[in-house]
């Protein structure tokens, strides 16, 4: 199901192959700001247009990070990403079908990473909430799911490092799309002073220890939810500290070290200087599983 919002009501486009002359049609590229819903648990995606961006942050950003070296990256054609984090309910219908694991990421929730347990756990709900605990590799098992279950020939992916910036700045420069400080009544963020973590509520941000169900802050100027807060999110990349191989055409690095992936975001817990949209997610193993804080989004090629 493909959707297009304006500034009018919105209107559906349904396109029925009937006979070979109008196959055409259905291969008609959707328009950014077009919406893309290709199942009852498929993730809802938005498209984003082609263009071009400064990607990192500049030497007077305050708080930067050394591994934030700004270059010009220019996206070719448009693509589509989902407008939240994935949630615990097309987790489980993914498990469902078979294809990712449920069992064993509630035991690595549960499990401290030295193989004990977690005396005082306390599970922050399913349903509406992002899924937490995967590892890369389990992303991949969900991206594979969604390809299989739409029929797609492995459009469905995670979004590469430049994709993922590039849709969280939705068109600003500043630190955050909004301006240069963090703002509480636009996403779930953790304490105020830099070198403190933990949990924290101010304004809109009522949420303290826990996630948010997805979509419960005002999306940015290009349609998406929870790109500043809540949980970290995979990208497809390698990581390499000085991206000195970074493609500069907005795809994922093939190049570093690809034992460990680049993750972006920031938590329920960070800090504002992790919140930034240039700040890349100090990488972990692809196999790290049971972080409940760390989920994922996907995207699609069109």
């Amino acid at each position: 199901m493909i959707t297009s919002r304006g500034f009018g009501l919105g209107f559906l486009v349904v396109v029925a192959v009937l006979i070979a002359p109008v196959a055409s049609a259905a291969g008609r590229q959707p328009k950014p700001g077009a919406r893309i819903q290709e199942c009852r648990n498929c993730p809802e995606l938005v498209v984003l247009p082609a263009g071009t961006f400064l990607m990192g942050s500049p030497a007077s950003e305050p708080e930067r990070d050394p591994d934030e070296p700004q270059h010009r990256v220019t996206l070719t054609r448009s693509f589509a990403i989902a407008t939240k984090a994935a949630t615990w309910n097309q987790w489980e219908a993914c498990a469902r079908d078979n294809w990712c694991e449920a069992e064993a990421i509630d035991i690595a929730l549960r499990t401290n990473p030295d193989g004990t347990r977690i005396k005082d756990y306390r599970d922050h709900g399913r349903g509406n909430r992002p899924a937490v605990g995967m590892s890369w590799h389990d992303a991949q098992r969900f991206v594979g799911w969604l390809n299989w279950k739409t029929g797609s020939d492995d459009a469905y992916r995670l979004p590469s490092e430049a994709e993922w910036e590039y849709a969280a700045r939705a068109g600003s420069s500043t630190a955050f799309p909004w301006g240069d400080a963090i703002d509480y009544d636009r996403g779930n963020f953790g304490m105020r002073g830099h070198g403190e973590r933990g949990p924290y509520t101010e304004g809109k941000d009522v949420f303290g220890d826990e996630t948010a169900p997805v979509g419960s802050f005002p999306p940015n100027a290009w349609g998406l939810h929870d790109m500043h807060g809540n949980v970290f999110e995979w990208t497809q990349d390698c990581y390499e500290a000085d991206m000195a191989h970074a493609p500069v055409d907005g795809s994922a690095s093939t190049e570093g070290d690809c034992s460990v992936r680049v993750f972006r975001n920031g938590t329920f817990t960070s800090n504002p200087y992790m919140q930034r949209s240039a700040r890349r997610g100090a990488p972990y193993a692809a196999t790290t599983r049971g972080r409940n804080y760390l989920g994922f989004r996907v995207a699609k090629t069109l």
